[in-house]
């Protein structure tokens, strides 16, 4: 097999397939250092199986994660019965509870309580999930290659070609040994593959018995929560997951254990039973490799299992690969594992070529939906990095990872590594539809499905409702029962709508029927028909949110806190509203539809929107508007004229302070308010950039000072966002160009996606939009915003003259025909 490091320049820094990786309008990372943390590593991945790249002092480390990978435990032998709804309306109306934590919730309260102690068991948190480390996300295990240990003077240099999604690395030394790698992994099967090459490496580069390249493979015990804790403590002074120290009711995984598959030594891992399997989950990881041998290593003694790949002479070229299957594979794990190792046992160089091949061109395909290419290389930078973290750990057909990308996450996980569904899984599939990568964004659904069909069991159990109820938290496969079932988080109303919004917004950009009907439509039904039994009318007529809070509150002992509250009405008020659309759409429930009318003609009005607060600009904008980008959890509304709260570059903002991880959201919320004023405000968003990027590119979630290196949080991802919608906003109906993007930056985008299925190109000079084409998908009307105070001109792809209305002052209109692409241009200035 020719490798592509074969190619490489004794003068370059690092190895090179071809000068294409040279090209400017490519985009890379590069690191001249050594990673010594897997969260800050360069990333690799098929959407499925990711990888991170770091080192040690003298090893060059992949970390594998990989979607499935859960420990699906759930011990509920300790809980209460779930909380009904009834007893919370009774808990904060009548007798006033109160409570002091998410843990130990201390229950008392300010009146007469029937029953203290189901008071005190419905004060406190979940014993399955406050007391327990898992069900939580866990690492795969780790490749190693181990360099020459006496060597000195060595210098490491590392680059991500992103449109190519290939890692190289260069390693040398002060003797001229160096060694040159190329990664990737490929998109089917799940493998990553590692080529190397060594240069220089004579008799005299010998030290003792050392040969220059040698491998390990292996996945080590899982350690007890408590010897977890304590580690992480020891190093951070961070105690986490408390609650469930000590309690004699936790148990690590099975010791990982060598078998053997096809003739060839393996590594499994495998997990307790669970409704899915069970016999329990499964994993293997197989290595292949070209040169060296694969011997067991032995370990026993930590309950370690490891492969070696090696071999006593040099073997100075060669690949290896590392295949991980799992018991979601087709057949299972050993069957996928028999499948590939046979492919490559009938031909291993022109498969692995195949597979390079397959990566190379899968990412070029990915790469040519849309690009951004601005004056700001910063923002440009972040588009195009945190975009390739999602394409290595997002895949449509896939369950999507929780608060943490798979192959950062350390052997526990903060929150279980949930779906956190008040922000933190949404956030990063925000900016999807607008980077025209409706498939990526379409990972969304695959693990919500779980806990959808859950909340229909928990809607009608514990609400007494149809339809679904959707969990602050949750997790993408079956559990035996409310994961959350007790404390003033086990009934909170709003994630529901908020869920909801991404099926309708999956139509707005796609304007997809078949989708629509077949996937999209039942989902919204069920979340409008949960708020259709979830209202209440009150003596005033009004139909009232009642009991619910917001945001992540304890109970506090006052009603006010409970009732109508802003985030929860808000989030009903747009499910009413987009499933009455869908329904008309689609000609169907027309009762169904009636009712959902009559209920949000009737709902309480939170924001005094039809008083004098509101222009009808704002007006018509907040209705249309996704109720997460409204305001944050206490409801304020932002209003123009101040610099956002969230980009304060001082300690008494969170954001600055150590939580990164909120500012995607935050800034959205400022850019759909008006509030983001960019000639003002675009320094202090770079400070926050900059003061949380790491050195792949990804955001520190949340202060290492505070809570350790515990996985990059997903939610940072979504920062692609608020940039896009810097360039392009749609949300209303209008297509905005450069809504929000500075004067004196210049900057271009292609292929952008704006809602009613329009692919929107455009670019900015001097602070004057210079070139605007819309490609219509659908073929509705088209409603732009005028760029040009001179008015606009528009013609088709084919030359021809588009008529134009002009709804007001500011925003002209179009009609479309499908599949058409227009160009518009400013009104010329007439002959003097």
């Amino acid at each position: 097999m020719e490798l592509g490091i074969l190619l490489v320049s004794h003068n370059l820094t690092l190895p090179l397939r071809s000068s294409h990786a040279l090209e400017d309008n490519l985009h890379t990372i590069e690191i001249k250092h050594p990673v010594l943390e897997s969260e800050e590593g360069l990333l690799i991945g098929n959407g499925d199986l990711s990888v991170s790249i770091y080192q040690a002092s003298d090893r060059i480390i992949w970390r594998f994660g990989k979607n499935d990978v859960w420990d699906r435990r759930m011990d509920l032998s300790d809980c209460p019965s779930p909380a009904h709804i009834d007893e919370i309306a009774r808990g904060v109306g009548d007798e006033g509870w109160m409570n002091d934590g998410f843990v130990d919730g201390n229950g008392h309260a300010s009146g007469v309580v029937a029953d203290p102690e189901r008071m005190r068991e419905l004060c406190d948190g979940w014993p399955a999930y406050a007391r327990r480390p898992y069900p939580c996300p866990k690492p795969v295990g780790e490749l190693a290659l181990h360099l020459p240990p006496d060597q000195a003077g060595f210098v490491i240099s590392q680059r991500l070609d992103i449109e190519r999604s290939l890692v190289l690395i260069s390693c040398t030394w002060d003797c001229g040994v160096s060694i040159n790698l190329e990664c990737f992994v490929a998109p089917s099967p799940n493998a990553l593959v590692v080529s190397w090459e060594v240069q220089n490496w004579v008799d005299g580069s010998v030290t003792g018995h050392q040969v220059p390249v040698w491998f390990s493979l292996y996945r080590w015990a899982d350690p007890t929560i408590e010897s977890w804790s304590d580690g992480l403590f020891g190093r951070t002074r961070f105690r986490a997951l408390q609650g469930a120290i000590g309690t004699g009711r936790t148990s690590p995984l099975p010791a990982p254990v060598l078998g053997e598959i096809s003739g060839r030594p393996v590594i499994e891992q495998h997990f307790y039973p669970d409704p899915t399997f069970d016999q329990g989950f499964r994993y293997v990881m197989a290595p292949v490799v070209t040169g060296l041998q694969c011997v067991p290593a032995g370990t026993d003694a930590n309950d370690e299992a490891r492969l070696h790949l090696r071999s006593d002479t040099p073997i100075v070229r060669g690949t290896v690969s590392v295949l991980v299957a799992t018991s979601t594979d087709e057949g299972g794990a050993e069957t996928e594992t028999s499948r590939v190792l046979r492919l490559l046992d009938s031909n291993l160089d022109s498969e692995i070529e195949r597979w390079r091949d397959a990566a190379v061109s899968d990412a070029t395909k990915f790469w040519k939906r849309s690009s951004v290419n601005l004056d700001d290389s910063l923002l440009e930078d972040i588009w195009y990095q945190s975009l390739h973290a999602r394409r290595c750990a997002y895949r449509a057909d896939v369950i999507a990872p929780g608060l943490m990308l798979p192959s950062t996450v350390g052997d526990y996980a903060l929150w279980h590594g949930d779906y956190h569904t008040n922000y933190n899984y949404q956030s990063p599939f925000w900016g999807d539809a607008t980077a025209n990568q409706i498939a990526l964004g379409d990972s969304f659904f695959p693990g919500m499905d779980h806990m959808l069909r859950l909340g229909r069991s928990l809607a009608r159990d514990y609400w007494g409702c149809r339809g679904t109820f959707v969990h602050l938290t949750g997790y993408p496969f079956e559990i035996p029962g409310d994961p959350y079932g007790s404390g003033p988080l086990s009934r909170l109303a709003y994630m529901t709508g908020w869920i909801a919004n991404h099926y309708w917004s999956r139509y707005l950009y796609t304007q997809d029927l078949d989708w629509l009907v077949k996937n999209g439509y039942p989902i919204l039904r069920d979340c409008a028909l949960f708020y259709l039994d979830f209202l209440k009318q009150g003596d005033d007529g009004h139909y009232h949110a009642f009991p619910s809070g917001q945001g992540e509150s304890f109970f506090t002992g006052s009603i006010c806190d409970y009732t109508d509250r802003p985030q929860v009405v808000r989030h009903i008020r747009y499910c009413f509203d987009s499933a009455i659309q869908a329904a008309e759409l689609l000609e169907t429930d027309a009762e169904l539809a009636r009712e959902w009318r009559l209920r949000l003609q009737g709902l309480v009005d939170v924001d005094d929107i039809k008083g004098k607060s509101f222009s009808d600009e704002d007006r018509r904008r907040y209705l249309l508007n996704p109720p997460e980008f409204i305001s944050y959890d206490e409801g304020v509304i932002e209003r123009r004229g101040h610099p956002p709260e969230c980009l304060n570059v001082t300690g008494s903002n969170p954001l600055w302070r150590g939580y990164f991880g909120q500012l995607p959201w935050k800034l959205m919320i400022a850019l759909r308010n008006r509030v983001f004023d960019a000639d003002r405000d675009m320094a202090a968003f770079r400070s926050h950039l900059d003061r949380w990027r790491m050195p792949n590119g990804m955001f520190r979630g949340m202060a290492a000072g505070d809570y350790g290196r515990t996985g990059v949080f997903t939610e940072c991802l979504g920062i692609i966002a608020p940039i896009q919608e810097m360039l392009l906003q749609s949300f209303d109906g209008i297509i905005r160009i450069f809504p929000a993007w500075p004067g004196g930056c210049d900057g271009a985008f292609t292929t952008l996606r704006a809602e009613q299925a329009f692919l929107v190109s455009a670019s900015q000079e001097d602070g004057i939009v210079r070139q605007l084409s819309v490609n219509s998908l659908a073929g509705r009307d088209c409603r732009i915003c005028l760029p040009w105070r001179e008015g606009m001109e528009v013609v088709d792809d084919q030359g021809m003259r588009i008529d134009l209305q002009y709804p007001d002052e500011s925003t002209a209109l179009f009609a479309t025909e499908r599949n058409r692409t227009y160009h518009c241009s400013p009104v010329p200035s007439p002959e003097p």
